[in-house]
């Protein structure tokens, strides 16, 4: 499942389908095609059936990544990579990856704010507190 998608820009999905297909139940975003795009799909085909169609409800966190990555300029082509990261935070694998720029400032930012810690920890303790 890929919760964003890209049309005209990135966009959040803000909505699940579940239906049965072939006798499978599945879920999964709706992205670019749309709510209506389902339904019209549910009357062509008899072997899908729509069961329902669910609200997303995004985290503050999933909505700060999806900031971070809009402010990137990425272009189409990268869901996968763009969607595991908004959902969960996880950055893809490997060395050179679309979102590679982002990755080295999030680890720099969190090793400034690990030395600053220590730098308090370290001051506060000389200080005697």
């Amino acid at each position: 499942m890929i919760l964003i998608f890209y049309k005209n820009g990135w966009s959040l999905c803000s909505e699940k389908v579940k239906y049965i297909q072939h006798g499978e139940e599945i879920i999964q975003y709706v992205t670019a095609e749309g709510h209506d795009w389902w339904v019209d799909f549910e009357e062509k085909w008899e072997h899908t059936e729509i069961i329902e169609f669910i609200p997303v409800e995004h985290t503050e966190e999933q909505l700060g990544r999806f900031e971070e990555i809009n402010q990137l300029n990425i272009p189409e082509g990268f869901s996968a990579e763009l969607g595991d990261y908004v959902e969960s935070g996880v950055f893809p694998d490997g060395v050179n990856h679309i979102l590679k720029s982002l990755q080295i400032q999030k680890e720099n930012d969190n090793l400034s704010n690990y030395v600053l810690d220590v730098d308090m920890r370290l001051t506060m303790q000389e200080l005697g507190l």
